[in-house]
């Protein structure tokens, strides 16, 4: 089967530093809101000073990314519209179904209706858990901030719920992951950079 190269070592670097900082951010986070249930890290200490260094690599590889679809022009096929919308439903059927009963899959271009609704979805919730974040860390500086949402609880259940997005749309991306050629392509592809030809 032929090959394509679809990921350059710097977006493959990006990608991974990116998805390794959003695994320990959330584990961090939940021990951050639950220590008494949830401890992986040794202290609330470390927990704190693992969340902070691994957000600011979130922010930069964030930063990168904008950057990236902004100059490419990528940010216009990445776009949720009410077409894609309507065409949910049948990407839901053909993975949770048509998929394992060898349907053809649809050609939704480069970005199908959901990864279009998730990655957009993500450019948006990214910069507000980064501010919820900040404002969680420095709650006098952004009192107003945080005041506007209706104090520091509000806030720290807006950063909460925002995390469990990030989760569960993470673990949709993994598991949509094991849909390439091959049950390991799309995961290959993101260690060497190439892909097998549809």
């Amino acid at each position: 089967m032929e090959k394509v190269y679809k990921h350059t070592v710097l977006i493959r670097i990006m990608h991974w530093a990116h998805a390794i900082s959003m695994v320990i951010l959330a584990l961090t986070g939940l021990q951050i809101y639950a220590p008494a249930s949830f401890r992986l890290f040794v202290d609330m200490d470390w927990a704190r000073y693992l969340h902070f260094i691994f957000m600011y690599v979130v922010v930069w590889t964030f930063v990168y990314k904008l950057y990236y679809v902004l100059v490419t022009g990528e940010i216009k096929e990445m776009i949720f519209t009410f077409k894609d919308l309507l065409e949910l439903p049948s990407l839901a059927a053909y993975y949770l179904y048509g998929i394992f009963v060898g349907k053809k899959k649809k050609d939704w271009g480069k970005y199908n209706p959901g990864q279009k609704l998730t990655y957009f979805g993500w450019l948006i919730l990214f910069p507000l858990q980064a501010l919820t974040g900040f404002a969680l860390y420095w709650p006098d500086f952004f009192a107003g901030f945080n005041n506007a949402l209706g104090g520091l609880g509000y806030v720290k259940l807006w950063h909460f719920c925002i995390t469990w997005i990030f989760i569960l749309t993470s673990v949709i991306h993994i598991y949509l992951g094991s849909t390439g050629a091959t049950l390991l392509d799309y995961y290959k592809s993101m260690l060497t950079g190439w892909e097998k030809a549809h």
